[in-house]
């Protein structure tokens, strides 16, 4: 408006000059041309007031959409922070329950740990107490068998002695009653024989009292090896004493072999037949500790605890069942021990 304005003012200014200079038709054309100059200021005019209002509208537009932005944006900061806030807090009490948790756990794991110590050493010293039980049963079981030992050892002198008396006793009856001196032979029984053909008097060695225990079984046929040849003939006639002599004869010749370990069982079990039960205990025991890993070791162990029941030792019975179950636990002769055991 304001350049349309001055225009018109300078127009009517030159106006005169020019109706001076110029023709009718010239001022015409000068008019036209001003008026063409004002419709293109006018026209100039509007279109930029309109893209000046149009880019303002779209400034503002975009002012408010920025900030539209701007306020999520901030509102977006403000929820971040206090879900930052709430996480940091969390994590305290995370942390705060994770130390009260492994302090926990730690003190369990120490409670523990000093537990399994203490039933350690409980053990140790259980397991120290077995050894020491087992030791002193093992040499209470030696020291009985030393005094078994001693005892047959004792019984056996008192026999020569016996016998030796009966001959000294036989030579002075044969001399008082015909002056002959007479020749006396003893053998494993104790009796005396006269070389004349007449009777004389005959001396024995006193026998052990009888109990009331059955008769010991004879050996099982499987425990007698084919081997074994005339010994196990002999054995298996009743001839225990020849037989005991055979077998004798086979553990010198086959030394440590798995037949003369039968031998030695089965010189074991000519005693028991005779009823020796000190000195087949003996026998026994040389397998069990030369031979531990045996497969007679467990059935020299079963006979020795039927051997001192013969002998009326149950205790060291009862020791030498469970010592056997205890050792050889997967053997039949194991539940044999129990049975004897629970009988005992």
């Amino acid at each position: 408006m304001k350049k349309s304005a001055l225009t018109f003012l300078f127009a009517l200014a030159v106006s005169p000059l020019l109706v001076q200079c110029a023709s009718q038709d010239e001022l015409n054309q000068i008019h036209y041309q001003l008026r063409q100059l004002n419709k293109k200021v006018n026209e100039l005019e509007t279109v930029t007031i309109d893209n000046l209002q149009k880019r303002q509208a779209s400034s503002a537009s975009q002012m408010d959409q920025l900030y539209q932005e701007f306020l999520q944006f901030k509102s977006d900061l403000e929820e971040t922070g206090h879900l930052n806030r709430r996480l940091t807090e969390q994590n305290k009490e995370l942390e705060n329950a994770f130390k009260s948790y492994a302090k926990t756990e730690e003190e369990k794991r120490a409670a523990e740990l000093k537990r399994l110590e203490q039933d350690i050493v409980n053990k140790d010293r259980s397991i120290d107490d077995l050894a020491q039980q087992v030791k002193l049963q093992q040499d209470n079981l030696q020291a009985i068998q030393n005094a078994r030992v001693e005892e047959a050892k004792r019984k056996a002198d008192a026999a020569a002695k016996a016998a030796a008396a009966a001959r000294a006793k036989a030579e002075a009856a044969s001399k008082a009653s015909s002056g002959v001196p007479a020749k006396i032979r003893a053998d494993k029984t104790k009796k005396l024989f006269n070389n004349t053909s007449s009777s004389s008097p005959v001396a024995t060695a006193p026998k052990p009292a009888a109990t009331s225990q059955p008769t010991p079984q004879a050996a099982r046929p499987e425990t007698i090896s084919k081997s074994s040849g005339n010994a196990g003939d002999l054995y298996q006639k009743g001839k225990y004493r020849e037989a005991y002599r055979a077998f004798e004869e086979l553990t010198r010749d086959q030394e440590n072999s798995e037949a003369a370990i039968n031998a030695r069982y089965m010189m074991g079990e000519c005693l028991f037949a005779l009823k020796e039960y000190d000195q087949a205990i003996l026998d026994y025991q040389n397998i069990i500790t030369n031979n531990p890993t045996s497969s007679k070791a467990p059935g020299a162990m079963l006979r020795q605890g039927m051997a001192f029941e013969k002998l009326n030792d149950n205790d060291t019975a009862r020791i030498l069942y469970q010592k056997l179950i205890a050792s050889y636990k997967e053997s039949a002769e194991a539940d044999q021990a129990q049975q004897l055991l629970d009988k005992i």
